[in-house]
C-alpha cells in the first residue's frame, strides 16, 4: 500500500568503484549489488536524472490524422543520462572518486591528493570490460523500498565539478557541486538497500566540515593574504559516447578540452587596487600564485592553482567595496595544472 510521503530531502545518494566499466560491483547491469562498500555524498537534496528516451510520434500516412498504434516507438539504450548533486563538502572517499573522475586520474578507494597532470588525456575504454579505476556506480536512494525505488546509473563519469564558500551564507562551510553522466541505461526498479562502508558518523566515512574561517594563508593572483568573502573553484571535462549496444553506448571516453577556472570576491584595498588595473594590462599568464587556498591541516581541501590569467575584474559595490575576480588556470609544461590536498 503506497502509504510514504517523501521529501526530496529524504532520498540519499552513494557512489561506488566499479571493477567492470558500466557494471556495479561487477555484477551484470540487470542485478547491481549495492550492498556493501558504498560511499554515501552529503547532498542537500537529490536531483533525479530526466530519462528523455528516444520516441518516434510522427503521425504516418494512413487513414486518419491520429497517431495510429503500430508506429510509436520507443529507445531508451542511446542516450546520455545526466544528473547534477550539491551539497557539503567532505574531504572523504566520495568526493575524492568524483574529483578523480572529472580529472581524469585513477579512482581509487584509498584517500589520496588529487591533481591534474600537465598534459591529460582522461580516461577511455568500452563498457562491460574489466577494467578498474574508471568508472562509478551512482545511487540515488528512497528511505523507504516498500513505496520507493532505487535509480542507479552505471558506468558514470564526472564531468563538472565544483567546490565553493560563502562567508556570508552557512558561515562559509565548504560546498561541492557535481554533474554526473553516464551513456549506460539507467536502472530504474532496484529495491536492494544500499550499504555503506564502514566507519564514518551518518555520513560513510565522512571527513570533517571544512570553511573559510580555518584557512592558514591564501594567494590571489600572487597577492599575500586577501581578505576573501567567497570562492569558487570548478573543473570542467565534458564525457563522450559512441557506438551502440544492448545496454546503451558502446564506448566513453572525454572531450578535446579540460577547463579550470576559479573565483573569489575580495576585499578592495591597498592590497587588491592594482588587480583591476592587472586584468586590463595582462599579456602574460602569471606563472605562479594564481590561486592558492592552504587550510589548517593542510589535508582538508588545501586547493593549489599555479598559473594561469585573469578572465575578468570588476568592482563589486556592496556595503563594502569588493572585487569579483575570476582566473582561469594553464598548464606550464613542467608542474600539475592544480592540486587539492587531501592526505
Amino acid at each position: 500500500m503506497a502509504n510514504a510521503v517523501f521529501s526530496p530531502r529524504d532520498f540519499k545518494a552513494y557512489i561506488i568503484e566499479e571493477t567492470t566499466t558500466g557494471n556495479a560491483n561487477g555484477a551484470t547491469p540487470n542485478a547491481p549489488a549495492i550492498t556493501a562498500g558504498l560511499h554515501q555524498l552529503d547532498v542537500d537534496s537529490v536531483a533525479f536524472p530526466s530519462l528523455s528516451p528516444n520516441q518516434v510520434t510522427a503521425v504516418r500516412s494512413r487513414g486518419g490524422r491520429v497517431l495510429h498504434a503500430d508506429d510509436f516507438f520507443q529507445d531508451n539504450e542511446i542516450r546520455a543520462v545526466e544528473v547534477s548533486l550539491s551539497g557539503t563538502f567532505r574531504a572523504d572517499k566520495g568526493m575524492q572518486l568524483l574529483m578523480q573522475s572529472v580529472t581524469g586520474t585513477a579512482l581509487a578507494d584509498t584517500v589520496a591528493d588529487v591533481s591534474l597532470a600537465t598534459a591529460p588525456t582522461g580516461v577511455s575504454g568500452k563498457y562491460g570490460e574489466a577494467e578498474d579505476n574508471k568508472t562509478f556506480t551512482l545511487v540515488l536512494a528512497p528511505p523507504d523500498y516498500d513505496d520507493g525505488r532505487n535509480v542507479i546509473m552505471v558506468g558514470c563519469l564526472c564531468t563538472n565539478f565544483g567546490i565553493s564558500a560563502d562567508m556570508t551564507g552557512d558561515g562559509g562551510l565548504y560546498k561541492f557541486e557535481a554533474t554526473i553522466s553516464s551513456g549506460q541505461n539507467p536502472i530504474t526498479s532496484n529495491g536492494q538497500t544500499p550499504a555503506i562502508t564502514s566507519g564514518g558518523s551518518g555520513i560513510g566515512n565522512a571527513g570533517s566540515l571544512i570553511t573559510l574561517m580555518t584557512l592558514a594563508s591564501s594567494k590571489i593572483f600572487n597577492l599575500t593574504s586577501p581578505v576573501i568573502s567567497s570562492f569558487g573553484f570548478t573543473v570542467e571535462s565534458p564525457a563522450i559516447y559512441t557506438g551502440f549496444s544492448s545496454t546503451g553506448y558502446h564506448s566513453f571516453a572525454r572531450g578535446s578540452e579540460f577547463t579550470v577556472t576559479a573565483n573569489a570576491t575580495v576585499k578592495y584595498d591597498s592590497l587588491t587596487r592594482d588587480l583591476y588595473d592587472s586584468f586590463n594590462t595582462q599579456t602574460v599568464d602569471l606563472a605562479s600564485n594564481l590561486f592558492v587556498l592552504t587550510q589548517s591541516p593542510a589535508t582538508d581541501c588545501s586547493i593549489s592553482l599555479p598559473a594561469g590569467f585573469l578572465t575578468d575584474v570588476t568592482f563589486n559595490e556592496g556595503d563594502a567595496m569588493m572585487l569579483d575576480v575570476a582566473m582561469q588556470g594553464v598548464t606550464n609544461g613542467s608542474d600539475a595544472i592544480f592540486t587539492i590536498d587531501l592526505a
